[in-house]
């Protein structure tokens, strides 16, 4: 029992002192920040995550446990060398699905008509 106790004492002090904690990412997730004229585009995360397992895949930059918003990264309007949300989007979506030969890989396939 007190090796119970101090095993979840030395996990709180890692959690408080780091302030790492990990968070489920939702299952669900709707990309509409980067575009105005088309719709939304729905993104089933779960399934995605179940398929490729490894979340460097799309999450390249961030290590393990610590992955970011692409946005984070690559902002809607990002300078320099950075590539910018949408054309992030769509070259690695775009990509995937090609290679796969699976998911939408046309306009209207990912952003619905309105």
């Amino acid at each position: 029992m007190r090796k119970l106790a101090a095993l979840i004492a030395v996990a709180v002090a890692v959690v408080f002192f780091t302030g790492v904690v990990y968070a489920a990412p939702p299952d669900k997730i709707v990309i509409k920040e980067i575009q105005k004229t088309k719709a939304p585009v729905a993104y089933n995360h779960k399934a995605h995550a179940e398929k490729v397992k490894a979340c460097k895949e799309c999450h390249h930059k961030d290590e393990a446990g610590k992955e970011q918003k692409c946005g984070k990264c690559h902002g809607a309007k990002a300078e320099g060398k950075k590539v910018d949300l949408k054309e992030a989007f769509h070259v690695q979506c775009k990509a995937c699905h090609k290679k796969e030969a699976k998911g939408p890989q046309k306009c209207d396939e990912c952003h619905p008509k309105k």
